[in-house]
């Protein structure tokens, strides 16, 4: 499920440039491995970079990489107190992707997408997961090379 302003989001995805490639991207709200995977034709997986648990939530930052390439990165804040404490326990051992802990424990939520944007170099989005028993907010950024060298955004501007 997601809260989606669908004509906002097309507005902004047309006003701002975004190439169709970054739209599907930014607008997908299934589990980004799957979607990387399916794009650039090998297993994504999560690499953590860091994580820190700080007066009752934690900040992590991972990689997304496909074979050994770098193909997106993360920030999040998941606060303890906002999350069942399975959720929580998967989130700490860092073994998973947070869609894919969503998935795992069948959880209700939404989607909210707060902020997308882009540049020469990269694009991005922030957005939330929120249910009664999760609440996930994520930061994505995704470095624009390593989706034109497989052809899936050009490199020219459309």
């Amino acid at each position: 499920m997601e809260e989606l302003d669908f004509q906002g989001l097309l507005d902004k995805f047309n006003t701002d440039g975004f190439q169709k490639g970054e739209q599907i991207i930014l607008a997908n709200f299934g589990t980004n491995q799957t979607l990387l995977t399916v794009i650039f034709q090998t297993p994504v997986n999560v690499r953590n970079i860091q994580m820190n648990e700080v007066k009752g939530a934690i900040t992590r930052m991972v990689d997304l990489v496909a074979g050994e390439k770098v193909v997106g990165h993360a920030i999040s804040y998941i606060p303890k107190d906002r999350n069942r404490q399975d959720v929580w326990e998967d989130v700490a051992a860092g073994r998973l992707g947070l869609g894919q802990i969503v998935v795992v424990h069948n959880l209700p939520n939404k989607r909210i997408l707060v902020e997308v944007g882009r540049d020469a170099n990269d694009f991005w989005r922030s957005y939330t997961i929120e249910g009664p028993e999760v609440f996930l907010e994520i930061h994505e950024h995704f470095p624009r090379q390593p989706f034109i060298d497989v052809g899936w955004i050009s490199e020219k501007e459309e």
